[in-house]
């Protein structure tokens, strides 16, 4: 397999993370996605993805979060390789886009990956993230 480009999402890549999207567990059309990807970028982050001869198999979001105590930290998101393109690197050289990135505006990244997600855990780990907390997360719908 030739080595695949990675670079800045663009209009044209809207269709091609919808199936990504839904691999993750999450159902959007194209305008949906275009929406968020605008968001993210308003609030100071970027979407990368993964080209390999013409065909985008794969994605991630880097996003600057700030907390009062935290202070400023990078955070990987929704990172999603097509499942047919899995264990070939491809996630790896994503989290380096988003690194490479994210370095740039803060020296600390972190990563959440639901309990349940123990390969995400170990690609993590295996990458050098260390686990420094657990916690609940708990959503209210208005």
């Amino acid at each position: 397999m030739t080595k695949p480009t990675y670079r800045s999402a663009q209009h044209q890549d809207m269709a091609a993370l919808i199936p990504l999207m839904s691999q993750l567990g999450y159902q959007h059309t194209a305008n949906t996605i275009a929406a968020n990807i605008s968001a993210v970028r308003k609030a100071g982050g970027e979407v990368f993805i993964a080209e390999h001869s013409g065909e985008v198999i794969g994605c991630i979001c880097a996003i600057i979060d700030v907390r009062l105590a935290e202070g400023i930290q990078g955070e990987i998101v929704s990172l999603v390789v097509n499942e047919n393109s899995r264990g070939s690197g491809i996630g790896k050289g994503l989290v380096k886009a988003a690194e490479q990135w994210l370095f740039e505006h803060t020296p600390t990244i972190r990563v959440r990956a639901n309990q349940v997600r123990k390969e995400a855990h170990l690609f993590y780990q295996s990458l050098g993230y260390e686990e420094s907390k657990r916690q609940a997360i708990l959503t209210k719908a208005i």
